[in-house]
């Protein structure tokens, strides 16, 4: 059961996810509030297949990966960790949880990619995003979705850590850890989507005694059998990603370094409040030392450092805290230069800056880094956004039509030229710059929530029908989705193909809502 039906039974989204939804809406707006912490710790440890924690590591790397058994294969299919993969995915956006920022979830996926592209054994599709939370986590679900908190990228110091991290838990997908689990703990359910629902609703109420009883009350006793399996999975995860990581020519150095990082922030900061037993992995450095025996074995080399890894992160640092203290934070550094790249801390001072609606200075900040000469797609995408949140249409498109053409597949720049298209009442080519990008990104929320908007512009009933259709049903929304693709079947102004594909989409959406209501009883 998804969690806006468990709010609202009826059609239609409920009170609480139309609240969620726009209180966590397209965060690279750059005019959000305070980052909340959706998930507690203890929260993430009962719902996620693994969080990235100390554990232990082989002292030497295979050259091979180990066999599986048959008997995870046979238990859960990969069709079946797929589904139940998505159906968590569509979990995690209808609570708000996933960073709706393109930036971000773009150079994540782009991260992702080079390391398995340089592991061709690697044949599933994977899916990375960014979890819109400061504490430090990140975790694999079935199907090969993986998140990762924006505290965790913020404790990177190199894009090679931050690889570390994505390897480790891409190798939790890889080796079926979730199957293995679950072939080990045949009578315990996954998760439980009552107590999920309830512990997600506590926690954006602010109440953390209500959010841990609604978890220790309804999963103590699955979480606690999972924790203590989890710790053969660590190990092989550890193993395996460091192959991962050594092929894609990242510093594997790194994966010691971050986790030395992750120790030290982690007993500086635990306050006691989350249960021993819920942690998953206990803090030693044993971990730390064997990974340095590991990277060892390898002759030292550098890694290539994407300059996107400094601007996402300096993206990430501006939405912490209230928007003044992130001016501050900016302006402190530079003041005192305490930073690897000025260009790189200049543009996140120009993030903060619109945050707090200084428009005048957050253009002048990026007119001066244009100046210079430094061609970036997320200065171009910031200044755009400069001009949106400005009301200054005019300007938008006409910014944004020269970025867009100069970096056609920066996905900041897909949203935000359409999002000016329409606003400037040139809907035509809006839906149609958006029905391309949707071709290539078609699990994308917020493309089809835009390209319904520029439908409704032109009038044309089944593409608006349809695509608010996606966007519910991405968010999690099924009966709100199932409504929308059975109007979108009803309007006439398609062909037999459009009308065919919604009648589908309508019988598909059916039989999960069916299936959905089936496991409850």
């Amino acid at each position: 059961m998804l969690l806006c039906e468990f709010i609202a039974f009826g059609n239609g989204l409920g009170r609480e996810c139309q609240e969620l939804f726009a209180e966590f809406s397209y965060l690279s707006n750059m005019t959000l509030r305070p980052a909340k912490r959706i998930f507690s710790r203890t929260l993430l440890a009962a719902m996620l297949l693994n969080a990235f924690a100390p554990a232990g590591l082989p002292a030497i790397a295979q050259t091979r990966l180990p066999e599986l058994g048959d008997s995870s294969g046979a238990l859960v299919s990969s069709v079946q960790e797929k589904r139940l993969g998505g159906e968590a995915m569509r979990e995690l956006r209808a609570a708000g949880a996933v960073l709706n920022d393109p930036e971000v979830n773009a150079y994540l996926n782009e991260l992702g990619r080079r390391i398995l592209s340089a592991n061709p054994e690697i044949r599933q599709p994977f899916e990375f995003f960014a979890v819109g939370d400061p504490s430090v986590n990140a975790f694999a679900m079935p199907g090969g979705y993986i998140g990762v908190n924006m505290g965790l990228v913020l404790l990177t110091q190199t894009e090679s850590e931050l690889a570390a991290v994505l390897a480790h838990e891409i190798a939790h997908v890889t080796q079926k850890h979730y199957a293995r689990q679950l072939d080990d703990q045949r009578k315990n359910s996954w998760m439980s989507i009552a107590g999920l629902a309830a512990a997600i609703l506590a926690a954006r109420s602010g109440n953390g005694e209500a959010v841990q009883g609604a978890i220790l009350g309804s999963q103590a006793a699955a979480v606690q059998s999972y924790l203590n399996f989890s710790r053969d999975n660590e190990r092989e995860a550890d193993r395996i990603g460091f192959q991962y990581l050594l092929r894609a020519g990242f510093d594997v150095g790194s994966m010691s370094s971050f986790m030395e990082r992750l120790q030290r922030s982690t007993t500086l900061n635990d306050t006691g409040a989350v249960p021993g037993y819920l942690r998953t992995h206990p803090m030693t450095v044993d971990r730390v030392g064997e990974a340095r025996a590991l990277s060892a074995q390898v002759p030292p080399r550098l890694a290539k450092e994407n300059s996107d890894y400094f601007y996402v992160r300096s993206l990430l640092r501006s939405y912490i805290g209230e928007g003044p203290d992130a001016v501050k934070h900016f302006e402190s550094i530079i003041t005192e230069r305490k930073f690897s790249s000025e260009a790189v801390a200049r543009y996140g001072l120009a993030a903060a800056l619109l945050r707090t609606r200084e428009f005048a200075r957050a253009k002048k900040e990026l007119e001066s880094l244009k100046a210079g000469g430094l061609q970036h797609p997320m200065i171009e995408a910031l200044l755009g956004q400069l001009y949106l949140q400005n009301d200054d249409v005019d300007g938008a498109v006409r910014h944004l039509e020269t970025a867009f053409q100069r970096f056609p597949n920066h996905m900041q720049l897909a949203y935000d030229l359409p999002e000016a298209l329409i606003r400037a009442k040139k809907s035509t080519r809006a839906l149609t710059l958006l029905e391309a990008t949707i071709a290539k990104h078609s699990n994308d929320p917020q493309l089809h929530a835009l390209a319904a908007r520029a439908s409704a512009d032109l009038n044309l009933k089944l593409k608006q029908h349809r695509h608010l259709g996606e966007q519910y049903y991405l968010q999690g929304a099924l009966r709100a989705a199932l409504d929308q693709f059975e109007l979108a079947s009803k309007a006439s102004d398609g062909n037999y193909y459009d009308a065919s594909f919604v009648e589908a989409r309508a019988r598909e959406v059916k039989r999960e809502i069916q299936l959905a209501t089936n496991e409850r009883r």
